[in-house]
């Protein structure tokens, strides 16, 4: 039961964890793969790189322009060769914002590898249920979200357990929205009121989504939809980078949502700069009070000062009121839940 507000920040981490999505490295290494393309003579599909990228994203819209096509493969090697020396895709994006056919194609894998990842993670619908498996993401940390939310409330009451949660996801990937929907229905909440909570969700996300999964939804692309019929170069627009300046969500409100925090905690969040940034919040007189933790799994102690002065000067937090944990997403929320609902409960 959340009684006073609660902030999460999700990273690349909290969707690794468990759920299996991609950390950027990883990510790197698939899409610059995915774009050196190399052609036999005389064959249209290439005989390097993804065949399928090719075919369905780049012939299947230019499939009449000889010179859109050579423009699209060399926006491709551009783009693998820059990945092979940038510390992500994010990075080599930036390199080659002169490029904006290099900038839209990676975009397009992007949303293509993502989308093969929520495909190929334990979250994916079962087509002989038409839903995930009962016992999918249970040891993950939207499950111990979700547990924490609904403590002391009834079943008729439950939409409204989300009401002091705001969630500020830095990734791309849908498991979020999809688990809670799916978690709603599990335990008995009908189909239409699940759906409206989730739509209802405070989600606020930086750099936009590949879409709802709400099928009521003008957006809606399926969890794990496939690749090939889904991912155009028409709905690359839906997402941004790091390094693009224009954010995908409601400042305002994502600074009101921080202002108000009893607690924040941030899940597998990497602290990047330019994430930082986003967070920023107006200097003020005082500090503000909210309690913070932050996972640190795998993370050198080394580290932690730095992260500790970044967090207390970015958002103006007390640096003794911010603690760091080397627990994974799913562990911290576990572990530390009685700190937690005692701290908001």
């Amino acid at each position: 039961m959340f009684n006073k507000p609660l902030v999460i920040v999700v990273g690349a981490g909290a969707s690794h964890d468990v759920y299996g999505l991609p950390l950027g490295g990883t990510l790197a290494e698939k899409i610059a793969g995915d774009t050196d393309f190399m052609f036999a003579h005389y064959v249209n599909r290439p005989t390097r790189g993804d065949a399928d990228l090719f075919e369905h994203v780049i012939y299947r819209k230019f499939h009449g322009d000889r010179s859109k096509l050579d423009l699209y493969t060399s926006a491709g090697h551009k783009l693998a060769a820059a990945i092979g020396s940038a510390v992500s895709v994010d990075d080599a994006l930036y390199q080659l914002s002169d490029f904006p056919e290099a900038v839209e194609l990676g975009k397009a894998c992007i949303m293509r590898r993502i989308l093969a990842a929520e495909a190929a993670s334990d979250l994916k619908i079962k087509p002989d249920r038409g839903e995930p498996s009962p016992t999918a993401g249970r040891d993950g940390w939207i499950e111990q979200l979700f547990s924490l939310a609904i403590a002391n409330h009834r079943l008729a009451d439950i939409p409204n357990a989300f009401k002091r949660l705001t969630i500020i996801n830095f990734n791309y990937d849908r498991c979020i929205e999809h688990y809670l929907f799916w978690s709603l229905r599990r335990i008995g909440v009908p189909t239409d009121e699940a759906a409206s909570t989730v739509a209802g969700l405070n989600i606020l996300r930086p750099y936009g989504t590949l879409g709802s999964v709400l099928p009521n939804s003008k957006s809606f692309l399926q969890f794990g939809a496939d690749a090939n019929s889904s991912v155009s170069l028409d709905l690359t627009s839906r997402i941004r980078t790091f390094t693009e300046s224009q954010s995908l969500h409601d400042t305002d409100q994502l600074a009101a949502s921080l202002e108000a925090a009893a607690m924040i905690i941030f899940l597998g969040f990497g602290f990047h700069p330019q994430n930082l940034k986003l967070l920023a919040m107006p200097q003020q007189q005082t500090w503000g009070s909210a309690r913070t933790i932050a996972t640190a799994f795998k993370v050198h102690e080394a580290n932690l000062p730095e992260w500790r002065t970044a967090i207390a000067e970015t958002m103006w937090i007390e640096p003794n009121r911010i603690e760091f944990h080397s627990m994974t997403a799913s562990t911290v929320l576990k572990e530390l839940r009685m700190k937690i609902s005692m701290a908001i409960g």
